[in-house]
């Protein structure tokens, strides 16, 4: 072998070694590359996991808060009743009906009974403002369009307002096993007995189905 081989061959091996070691230098940078990125993955969904869990424990010791009563549904609900509080689940319970059989009028058409209710209902909530007006209590704001149930037909819209007066009927009767004053008492017996007719009506009309 002369010179010039020995040196090619040299040079060659030393290509080699040199290709060899950044090779490993490249695995060693890209490994302990890996192993941050690994690491930091792990941080962070540790850092979630322990969010996820102080907002579940931030959940659980949160009360939910009360569902909103309103009319009927919440005087029979409310065991501490005041006078205005009487009557003010009673004027709502009042222009809940009278909206209840607006919306079915104007849904279903010219429909008895709703069309003969309608105008009770108007009476109902005028002597109820009579009653707000002489003990000088704030004539709540009406909210009944919020609390209607939309029914499908005129049957679902007999059966819920059927159920609309049992409720009404109820609350009355509660209101008059409180101690109330003569007037009072007088006006929710009036409101009773109008609401009892109304269920008689809805009942026979409901057997026609």
């Amino acid at each position: 072998m002369n010179r010039k081989q020995k040196l090619y061959g040299s040079a060659t091996l030393l290509s080699l070694l040199l290709l060899v070691g950044c090779t490993a230098d490249d695995d060693t940078t890209t490994s302990d590359s890996s192993a941050v990125g690994s690491s930091e993955m792990t941080e962070s969904s540790s850092e979630q996991d322990e969010s996820i869990m102080e907002e579940e424990e931030e959940s659980m010791d949160t009360p939910s808060p009360s569902p909103y009563i309103y009319g009927a549904v919440g005087a029979l609900e409310d065991n501490d009743l005041t006078m205005e509080e009487m009557f003010t689940y009673a004027i709502q319970d009042e222009q809940l009906a009278h909206e209840e059989y607006a919306y079915v009028l104007e849904a279903f058409g010219d429909q008895a009974p709703f069309n003969n209710i309608i105008s009770s209902e108007a009476q109902h909530i005028a002597e109820m403002t009579v009653l707000f007006e002489k003990y000088n209590l704030a004539i709540p704001a009406d909210e009944s369009a919020d609390h209607i149930q939309r029914a499908v037909d005129v049957r679902e819209a007999l059966d819920n307002c059927a159920t609309g007066e049992v409720d009404n009927i109820a609350m009355y009767n509660k209101f008059l096993e409180q101690d109330i004053p003569d007037d009072v008492r007088a006006t929710f017996t009036a409101l009773r007995n109008a609401s009892e007719g109304h269920l008689d009506a809805f009942n026979k009309s409901l057997e026609k189905y």
